[in-house]
């Protein structure tokens, strides 16, 4: 073990980047692979079977001893990987004994078991690294989809390519013909679990050691392929197998196996829900076995169906239903989650001011206390304050059960931004000089005045909350265009709850939270008030005060000038209340 020293530490910092003997690992397979080309057939052989043998040790052994310096799910998940590539190497050995011992060897036969049985262990430690984390029931409905993909594309290969194959391995056993059939079958899981892997959104998403190894699974699949055809005579001495293709995925496993000693490299994304495609990809073959089956069994002159065929549309159709299955589950599973988020956002919310109200008007219904007048003036403000507060949480979540930001009745009409952001600062019931106001002060706009006081409230609030000690809310003109834009000096939100905290009841890193108050709906009511003005509501990094910047961007909404007889003054400096 110790003879294989680490990758140069030049890795971390440049990304690729091998060590001596890394390099001369490549060069014993460029060799290998140059005398497969140009040498004879015995010594074609002989150098392919050595340079897959010895490159799949070195490359099985490198895993497993890089992948200690690992922990969890990433270690386990790549010694596997090296366990497999060492059968498979184990297996190579085998067959080039039973050659010399023999002077010939099956093409498939019982020495298959060492390369089927690496299929499994790879895939098993594909399955089993960090980016296949989830719940179980993602977890199974990954592995269904993967299945889909991979039991139509082989029945799609059985239909056009392999069942000819099969023909000419009649005469030969069956073990050979069940060998045979698997290859093609295996591979194709394989790269279905290894694109799943590679591409399934994570914190490791394009770990280049992931691409580096899917690309060499690539590569063998087409080595497998190339060997199936050329080893239908059921001989390894009549078989010509391009042993450039197995070496090429070689020297890509051991490149992968380089760069596992290095740590992974985090990455930030944001979370949300996965591309269409990624969804609607497994059951593309799916559709294409279908309609196959179909022209064979109504529309083709032969009535008789390939048995294979059929057995394979009917375990998709088996498959389906089963991932149907999962996926109501996980559907309701969520419907759950909303309404247990529900009941406990509207219990907490309104628990508060529920219980200020109650404690106020008890005091207030005392008749032997004794109260100064502008004692009881100031406990009335207050209930006034919590029931306000109590309403607009009902308004908002009414809101947001029956409107949807297209159907929303707007009463727009000209409002004097100024005077809209002056009366939102009161409202939100910070203190004015906790905020900067920037804005024109002759600027007019076509707005709902009271859906934009609300959407400037619950980001005024918002930005109280999580943010720090500065705040600012400007209102930018460009054209014909008004932009609103909330800022802080906060922490921000991470990058992975960018998106989600536009969801309903989705508090993102404050979802457990119970010290800090909040509904998680305030955002939502953001973004549906700004869509139902025809505009958008995003987040990004503030590039005034460093912290969180929450912008609402409304086209077509600004007026060429102040609107007639609303007083509008004659500068446009900004307006502070400071």
């Amino acid at each position: 073990m110790a003879v294989i020293p680490r990758v140069a530490s030049t890795s971390a910092r440049s990304g690729l980047a091998f060590g001596p003997f890394a390099y001369a690992v490549f060069a014993f397979l460029a060799l290998c692979a140059i005398v497969t080309i140009v040498g004879g057939k015995d010594a074609a052989d002989a150098a392919g079977a050595l340079g897959v043998m010895a490159g799949a040790g070195l490359s099985g052994t490198l895993f497993l001893v890089r992948s200690r310096a690992l922990d969890g799910r990433e270690r386990l998940g790549w010694s596997l990987v090296g366990i497999g590539l060492l059968i498979a190497a184990l297996g190579v050995l085998v067959v080039g004994i039973v050659f010399f011992v023999r002077g010939d060897a099956p093409a498939f036969g019982w020495t298959d078991l060492f390369f089927l049985s690496t299929y499994v262990v790879i895939v098993a430690g594909f399955a089993a690294l960090p980016q296949t984390q989830g719940t179980p029931l993602q977890r199974w409905r990954m592995v269904l989809d993967g299945l889909i993909g991979a039991v139509s594309v082989t029945a799609l290969m059985w239909v056009f390519f392999l069942s000819d194959l099969m023909t000419d391995l009649a005469d030969t056993s069956l073990t050979a013909k069940v060998i045979g059939g698997f290859y093609p079958f295996l591979d194709v899981v394989a790269i279905t679990v290894a694109m799943s892997v590679l591409l399934r959104r994570s914190r490791h998403r394009f770990d280049i050691r992931l691409a580096l190894f899917t690309v060499g699974i690539f590569f063998q699949v087409l080595g497998d392929l190339a060997f199936f055809v050329s080893g239908h005579a059921g001989s390894f001495d009549d078989a010509e197998p391009l042993y450039v293709i197995n070496l090429i995925a070689i020297a890509f496993f051991f490149a992968s196996a380089s760069l596992i000693g290095l740590p992974a490299t985090g990455r930030e994304y944001a979370d949300r829900n996965p591309p269409l495609w990624t969804q609607v990809a497994p059951y593309i073959p799916a559709v294409g076995m279908l309609l196959v089956f179909l022209g064979r069994a109504f529309i083709g002159d032969d009535p008789e169906i390939d048995p294979i065929l059929l057995a394979s549309t009917i375990v998709v159709g088996l498959l389906v239903i089963a991932r149907q299955g999962v996926a109501i589950v996980e559907n309701r599973a969520y419907i759950e989650q909303q309404r247990n988020a529900l009941v406990s956002t509207i219990s907490h919310e309104l628990r508060t001011p529920l219980t200020a109200i109650v404690g106020f008007v008890e005091l207030l219904q005392e008749d032997d206390a004794v109260m100064h007048d502008d004692e009881r003036q100031g406990m009335l403000t207050i209930v006034h304050q919590q029931a306000d507060y109590m309403s607009r949480i009902v308004s908002d979540l009414i809101m947001l059960a029956r409107d949807s930001g297209g159907e929303m009745r707007l009463d727009v009409q000209p409002v004097r931004i100024a005077d809209l952001a002056t009366a939102s600062v009161h409202a939100a019931g910070v203190q004015p000089s906790s905020i900067d106001i920037q804005c024109p002060s002759d600027l007019v706009a076509f707005v709902d005045p009271g859906r934009m006081q609300q959407v400037l409230v619950n980001l005024i609030t918002n930005a109280s909350r999580y943010g720090g000690q500065h705040r600012l809310l400007r209102a930018d003109v460009d054209g014909a265009d008004l932009t609103f834009s909330v800022h802080d000096d906060g922490a921000g939100i991470p990058r992975r709850y960018e998106v989600r905290v536009w969801d309903r009841f989705e508090r993102g890193p404050n979802r457990l939270n119970a010290s800090v108050p909040g509904s998680g709906i305030g955002l939502a009511i953001v973004r549906a008030i700004a869509e139902a003005h025809g505009g958008t509501a995003t987040y990004a990094t503030s590039d005034v005060l460093g912290g969180a910047c929450f912008v609402v961007r409304l086209p077509g909404r600004v007026t060429s000038g102040a609107h007639p007889g609303m007083g509008a003054g004659a500068d446009t400096a900004a307006h502070s209340t400071t």
